[in-house]
């Protein structure tokens, strides 16, 4: 599965559906599974059938004998119906589960690649599809199963009704094939309500998801009546995208449900009349009654095949639209040698000197130049270590530069897991990023940040970002506008520690106090 991540082309949607039902060995667990469901909806069908025999072969001749061997056999099947029903359903709970698991590990993987999409999708549509649009579609393995039991029940069904009389068993055939072509026509436009249904469920995720990052900044600006008020059309838009779904889907279950009452209703009334006229026995009768009773279930399941489908496949098609987006970055090539030199842009070495500025006028200007020192965007006349980064490919870029996004996230935790991981704190550079203060102040470096950082203030919050760009390894950092929201005396500080490290490090920004301590400073 991960070697298709890498080869965005060749996912199709049969590629995804096959990752959710065969990988790890699922296919063979898929079908006992479904095996075990259709035998228990043929021990369900054979009830009514042993009914039939008890009443023909014990009760009217009185045979004490055979009722006694007839409740037995009827006992057993019973027995086979429990467990079947048991063991298939605990098995179709596995496969279903890690279906929907690869499905999301397969969501996530892509949209954390970084090679990166060339679509940047929205938080709220990637919680929309990692969640609504892989269960749906891990969702296929029970539609499988569950439709083949009922295709199953039915053609145990017909086949006993074709031994009783040719005439009801031709009926039963007829009509499960008319209900399902019927209903397969109806569901048509359920697919494209489904589709819109989830476009809608994901913009209002949207909104409420850059609600909530940014809920400090949104009180900051007395924005919270403009937020509502955003937040009201999309909710109403997914509202009238859900509700209209919904009446559809009722009324094609009340249709199906309606088609087939009536088509029972004429296999009862016929299977009543053939009684009457001598031509079925008594016992024969009860049996075309209670198979009636048990079709008009599956028949009424038959019925919703098609919207079952139409919601999975517009689910399908919106996951194989996300995992299939192609790259914006080339992969670049593992024999790729590597010289020297250090990181080269547009002729000028930025690893030359311990630090170095680039020169911007504005925070729209900063994020693009950061964008191609960071190489998130295929730029031209950026070189690390004498080779084109597009040659070394952003994995082995990443080795060497680390190049964080002026937004990045800080995570529910501690000060200490938000900068490293599985080694301990340098403090110096804890120094060099004025977090020492912070740390100071809470007497611990393990003190709890709240989610998503909600203890932090918005300079200390930059604070740990920038400590966690100085520990990660690399042979460079790139910094994005790194003090924006420090006051001028710890901006002073930061700049004066940034100096005094023995590392190449390379800020984009305006700030005049971090352009006046860099070694060299340069302009796009």
């Amino acid at each position: 599965m991960w070697s298709l991540i890498e080869r965005p082309e060749d996912l199709r949607i049969r590629t995804v559906l096959r990752i959710s039902l065969l990988r790890n060995g699922r296919g063979p667990r898929l079908g006992l599974a479904t095996t075990g469901l259709m035998l228990h909806q043929a021990c369900e069908a054979a009830v009514p059938v042993l009914i039939g025999v008890v009443i023909d072969r014990a009760v009217a001749p009185g045979d004490r004998g055979a009722l006694l061997l007839w409740l037995g056999v009827l006992a057993v099947v019973f027995l086979v119906f429990s467990l079947s029903y048991q063991r298939a359903s605990l098995g179709m709970v596995g496969v279903y589960g890690y279906g929907e698991h690869d499905l999301r590990q397969l969501t996530i993987a892509r949209i954390l690649h970084p090679r990166r999409q060339a679509a940047l999708q929205r938080e709220g549509e990637v919680l929309s599809v990692a969640t609504s649009d892989t269960y749906r579609v891990a969702g296929v393995a029970w539609s499988i199963a569950q439709q083949s039991a009922t295709l199953a029940a039915v053609g145990f069904a017909t086949v006993v009704l074709l031994r009783i009389s040719v005439p009801l068993g031709l009926g039963v055939l007829a009509g499960a094939v008319l209900v399902l072509w019927t209903m397969q026509a109806l569901a048509r436009p359920l697919e494209k309500v489904g589709m819109a249904e989830q476009a809608s469920v994901a913009a209002a995720s949207e909104v409420a998801t850059d609600t909530l990052a940014g809920l400090r900044i949104v009180h900051g600006l007395g924005a919270q009546a403009e937020m509502i008020r955003r937040y009201r059309l999309a909710s109403q838009a997914s509202r009238v995208g859900a509700i209209a779904a919904a009446r559809m889907l009722l009324a094609y279950q009340a249709v199906s449900t309606a088609v087939s009452v009536i088509y029972l209703a004429v296999l009862a009334l016929a299977a009543s009349w053939l009684a009457v006229a001598g031509q079925i026995t008594p016992g024969q009768l009860v049996t075309v009654v209670g198979l009636a009773q048990f079709l008009q279930g599956s028949l009424d399941h038959v019925g919703t095949f098609g919207a079952n489908w139409a919601h999975k496949r517009a689910s399908a098609r919106r996951l194989h639209g996300f995992v299939a987006e192609p790259f914006v970055l080339p992969a670049g090539s593992p024999e790729a040698v590597l010289g020297e030199s250090s990181l080269r842009w547009q002729g000028i070495d930025l690893g030359a000197k311990q630090l170095t500025g680039v020169k911007v006028s504005s925070a729209i200007e900063a994020r693009r130049v950061a964008e191609v020192l960071g190489f998130r965007v295929a730029a031209h006349g950026l070189t690390l270590r004498g080779q084109d980064v597009r040659e070394i490919g952003p994995e082995r870029y990443a080795e060497n530069v680390v190049a964080p996004p002026h937004d990045a996230m800080v995570f529910s935790g501690t000060l200490r897991s938000n900068i490293v991981t599985g080694r301990e704190l340098d403090a110096d550079l804890l120094a060099a990023s004025a977090l020492d203060d912070v740390i100071d102040q809470w007497g611990t470096p393990d003190a709890p940040v709240g989610e998503g950082g909600r203890r932090l203030s918005g300079g200390q919050r930059q604070r740990v970002l920038l400590a966690r760009a100085l520990h990660a390894p690399g042979r460079v950092v790139v910094l994005d506008e790194p003090t924006t929201a420090l006051d001028p005396v710890t901006e002073q500080r930061v700049a004066n520690r940034l100096r005094e490290l023995k590392r190449p490090i390379v800020v984009v920004t305006s700030s005049r106090i971090l352009l006046d301590a860099c070694d060299l400073v340069v302009q796009p």
